[in-house]
């Protein structure tokens, strides 16, 4: 039996999670790095939004609230625009400062957390769109 995409989507998204808080709290905790932690942080909080897509999808709860996709498509656009926003300001300020690749304070982790979160912003935008556009071509051919 083959595994489903759905399925590896999933556990993909789960590991994001866990990557994400756990960032989230090593920069806070350890580091005292706001900035980083916070970047992290929403990493995490975006890759838990698309593993509740996923997991919406597999439970076909989507067929009746296409406006809650619709909804996650534009959070995940938004953040698709924070990131790219956030990235490009911790890298100048960080090269700017000439900061140090190798400090765990610096800037340049938190324009990798940023990198992160464009990512998975971008995944949930495109499977809020993947599902939306399936189960609007389903719900259109109920109503008739």
């Amino acid at each position: 039996m083959a595994v489903k995409k759905t399925y590896v989507s999933i556990g993909y998204a789960s590991f994001g999670v866990l990557m994400g808080f756990s960032a989230f709290l090593v920069w806070n905790v350890a580091y005292g790095q706001p900035w980083t932690a916070a970047m992290g942080g929403l990493s995490g909080v975006l890759a838990l939004w698309a593993l509740i897509t996923h997991v919406m999808y597999l439970q076909d709860y989507w067929r009746t609230w296409l406006k809650g996709l619709k909804f996650f498509f534009a959070m995940g656009a938004f953040f698709c625009l924070l990131a790219v926003i956030a990235f490009f300001t911790f890298l100048s300020i960080a090269i700017h400062n000439k900061e140090s690749l190798s400090d765990p304070r610096s800037l340049y982790l938190s324009s990798v957390w940023s990198f992160m979160t464009l990512k998975w912003a971008f995944v949930l935008t495109l499977s809020a769109h993947r599902y939306r556009k399936e189960f609007a071509d389903i719900s259109i051919l109920i109503v008739f």
